[in-house]
């Protein structure tokens, strides 16, 4: 009997291939479907990215099995039981497994994020693309090892060969390696985020990027300033974005010529000034005769503002400035100016 010729004996694979046939072409719209059925509730449109993560490698698995099961109920059922087809069969099944699972680590990467952030667990984009570059090494690595542990290689080599490349690489890379921890380190601890304002190692700015090996900084002046992790994580830092008041000190001079009574009068008036501004915190206010200068009669401010970004807290100082200019006005007198007396002596 000819297996080629024989239409019955083909009756049943042509229904096995038929079926994966349409399972093929309905998966990607099926499937599509109900993950935006489950997906429709969340606050973030990752249906589509589940959806592809999932579609080529799945489909290439019913195209494999498809052609595979057909073969198994058709007169051809000889080749299946090769051990080059079956181990080729699986190997093609584990490339598909982890292709999926590589996808789904990058594609619902935000999900999670937001998952986590919903239970308390601030993750940050950041880190969480660290750990994701880090998931996508190790499925390599393990797919790749289970390839070869399924055609009967001894993964042992393979394994201690990834040991000794990794030692070599650590010792090549030593620094750049100890900029990453430390970049984890500072994602972890937070002690700042970015666009803080911050001070570390004699340079100003706002954070603006806080990557593997190194945290970028705007200076005031627009410069864009790279610091090593390893180095913030071994260097004080000043964070004035952290702050939640920020300090006003001002010294006013007035001429010689003020009273007593007259500086009594500014500086309780200067208080009550201050009790009253909605831009300064009412507690830590001190207005004081400070000291008797060389040209002037000092008087010192120190408050609090309730704006700790520069350009609310300059306008908040401002207008504090003003007040007191108001305040020497109101009670007759003036600011002093740098002076000097020169005397004269006549022997004649």
């Amino acid at each position: 009997m000819n297996v080629f010729t024989d239409i019955e004996q083909w009756f049943l694979p042509l229904l096995v291939f038929i079926f994966f046939l349409l399972l093929f072409g309905l998966f990607h719209w099926l499937f599509l479907r109900i993950v935006k059925i489950v997906t429709n509730k969340l606050p973030l449109y990752t249906d589509n990215d589940i959806a592809n993560a999932f579609d080529k490698p799945a489909r290439v698995i019913i195209i494999v099995l498809g052609f595979y099961l057909m073969l198994k109920v058709s007169p051809l059922f000889y080749i299946t039981e090769n051990i080059i087809v079956i181990k080729s069969v699986h190997t093609c099944v584990i490339f598909c497994i982890f292709w999926i699972a590589y996808n789904l680590s990058a594609s619902t990467n935000s999900l999670f994020r937001h998952l986590l952030n919903k239970l308390g667990f601030k993750v940050y984009a950041s880190i969480s693309n660290m750990l994701s570059a880090f998931f996508h090494t190790i499925l390599v690595v393990l797919g790749a090892a289970m390839i070869i542990s399924e055609w009967g290689y001894d993964i042992n080599g393979f394994i201690a060969g990834l040991s000794l490349g990794g030692l070599a690489i650590s010792l090549a890379a030593k620094d750049t390696l100890s900029n990453i921890f430390a970049g984890m380190i500072i994602l972890a601890d937070k002690p700042f985020s970015v666009g803080d304002w911050v001070v570390c190692n004699n340079i100003e700015g706002s954070v603006e990027q806080i990557a593997f090996r190194s945290t970028s900084i705007r200076t005031i002046e627009q410069a864009l300033v790279y610091i090593p992790n390893s180095l913030l994580t071994n260097t004080p830092i000043i964070n004035y974005t952290k702050r939640n008041k920020r300090r006003i000190d001002i010294t006013i001079g007035v001429v010689y010529k003020t009273t007593q009574a007259q500086l009594h009068e500014i500086v309780q008036k200067a208080k009550e000034s201050l009790i009253k501004n909605d831009d300064i915190c009412d507690e830590d206010i001190l207005v004081v005769f400070n000291q008797m200068n060389n040209s002037s009669l000092d008087i010192r401010i120190i408050c609090y503002s309730h704006f700790t970004d520069y350009t609310s807290y300059t306008y908040a100082k401002e207008k504090v400035n003003f007040d007191i200019l108001g305040i020497l006005e109101e009670v007759g007198t003036s600011a002093a100016y740098p002076s000097t007396s020169i005397y004269i002596e006549n022997n004649v």
